[in-house]
């Protein structure tokens, strides 16, 4: 997983989200459905989230105890949607909840994006991680 297993700093990303929509003309305090639908500010926020993948207020910590499979948790150096400072705390709360998890940083400068062009780096680890079970099958 490249991800974190909660948001931070919501409230300052929600007030981000709400001036962030202001700015539309359509907007019209969330009445947007009489003044166009608010299609240049919705579309350019639903573009930038989806290249930064991220999302406001989510915390999945609350159920680790549910994880049954192995994890193995990729971060990127440069990563500041999901910087490698949160990864102790995380494989922390992972093992206080029993699930068998490593971690990974990725030594890259593409940030957040860097798991896939940058495969080759943590491809390795990957196939370590993956080596019991693909001998089991076989």
């Amino acid at each position: 997983m490249v991800t974190a297993p909660k948001a931070q700093n919501v409230e300052h990303s929600l007030a981000e989200l709400q001036a962030r929509l202001a700015t539309d003309p359509e907007w019209n305090s969330g009445r947007y459905y009489d003044k166009g639908g608010a299609e240049t500010v919705l579309t350019e926020l639903r573009v930038e989230m989806v290249k930064r993948n991220g999302t406001i207020g989510y915390d999945t910590v609350k159920d680790f105890a549910k994880i049954k499979a192995r994890v193995l948790f990729v971060l990127c150096r440069t990563d500041t949607l999901f910087p490698p400072s949160i990864a102790p705390g995380v494989m922390d709360a992972l093992a206080g909840a029993g699930v068998d998890a490593r971690f990974f940083e990725i030594d890259s400068n593409l940030g957040h994006s860097a798991s896939g062009p940058e495969h080759a780096k943590w491809s390795p680890v990957l196939c370590a991680f993956l080596e019991p079970l693909m001998a089991k099958l076989g």
